[in-house]
């Protein structure tokens, strides 16, 4: 397949496959775990994975991806369809395992290939790869956590939900903060000139941020000292609140209103950027015994994933369809393409928002 059409490919399997999560977690259909592996498994994971090595040759200032460079994320969706069809099944430790692997395999030679991008590079390194770098590694983190489940079966919840939380916070948000940070500006049109240090300053705190929570939430103690975790899980919220607070307010700072408006990848992608530091809030509400946390799952699909994924996708497709120089046609097709962003971000943001209070 070539690389110009797999991306596109992708972005249209991704939205396919949140929204179909989307409904299955709201109806009830089938166990949470498939709902959720056909969202993050089969969509997102590969489709970060494909922007990523488009992304990287930008960010290194050299030439774009080569063939080589698209392995990893069709590993990942051969693994994706793995471990959906596990949980489709007879939840097998063996499939889960090796659907694990396919993934790991697929971050790591990601990872290698985009640090033997950067050795090459001319000029200073973009530190949009450092935030890119630190995804890859909660990715394995997170991968490595489903191959030690059948190994250690009385550690299995804690695995789990250590597992969940780092592909949550640490792979999709640590990408999607570091993503965000310039492709907003580029939607915009205008540029952002705190981006490059709150890419620089930030990634310490959010990366501390995510690994805490992950940890807080998974750490086995006993009810005595259950307190640690809680506050270990409540430090790193706090953190990683701390740093989209950030953006967004430098945001808000430099765009204004223009944020708000109805059309555009750029409202689109705003609508994500709140609903994931809602979210946030949402699973300290949950921390403290408030809000049951299912819920949550289907409210980062809708409310983060889904404006997210649709509004980066409005503007990125025309460029992945026709590489090159921009012209009329990419103009209109992005148009189109964007018209209600910003109505489609909001509406998908308070529904997400609803159903995780429900």
């Amino acid at each position: 397949m070539s690389p110009l059409t797999l991306l596109p490919l992708l972005a249209i399997a991704a939205l396919l496959s949140l929204a179909t999560a989307g409904v299955l977690l709201i109806a009830g259909q089938g166990a949470p775990q498939l709902a959720a592996h056909v969202a993050f498994a089969l969509g997102v994971l590969p489709l970060i994975l494909a922007a990523m090595s488009y992304f990287v040759p930008v960010l290194t200032r050299g030439a774009g991806a080569g063939v080589a460079a698209w392995w990893p994320p069709l590993l990942a969706w051969a693994g994706g369809m793995l471990a959906v069809f596990s949980f489709a099944s007879d939840f097998s430790p063996t499939r889960l395992s090796l659907a694990a692997t396919l993934g790991g395999l697929a971050a790591l030679s990601l990872g290698g290939w985009t640090l033997n991008r950067a050795r090459h590079m001319f000029g200073p390194r973009h530190r949009g790869l450092d935030w890119y770098l630190a995804a890859l590694g909660f990715l394995l983190l997170a991968l490595f956590a489903v191959v030690l489940m059948p190994l250690f079966p009385a550690q299995r919840n804690a695995l789990r939900l250590f597992h969940l939380h780092a592909n949550l916070l640490g792979f999709v948000g640590l990408t999607a903060l570091g993503t965000l940070q310039v492709l907003l500006p580029t939607c915009m049109g205008k540029g952002d000139p705190g981006a490059a240090l709150r890419l620089r300053r930030d990634l310490k705190w959010a990366a501390a941020g995510a690994l805490l929570i992950a940890v807080g939430v998974s750490l086995p103690l006993p009810p005595s000292v259950s307190r640690i975790a809680s506050a270990l899980a409540l430090s790193g919220a706090a953190l990683y609140g701390w740093v989209v607070l950030r953006m967004l307010r430098g945001w808000q700072s430099r765009f204004g209103k223009a944020l708000l408006q109805l059309h555009g990848a750029a409202p689109s992608l705003t609508a994500a950027a709140l609903g994931l530091l809602g979210l946030l809030a949402l699973g300290v509400a949950h921390g403290f015994g408030w809000l049951p946390a299912r819920p949550a799952v289907a409210g980062y699909v809708i409310a983060f994933l889904l404006p997210l994924v649709s509004g980066a996708a409005a503007h990125l497709l025309p460029v992945w369809l026709r590489p090159g120089v921009q012209g009329p046609w990419h103009q209109v097709l992005r148009t189109r393409l964007c018209r209600w962003g910003g109505a489609r971000g909001l509406l998908l943001l308070l529904i997400g928002l609803v159903i995780s209070l429900s």
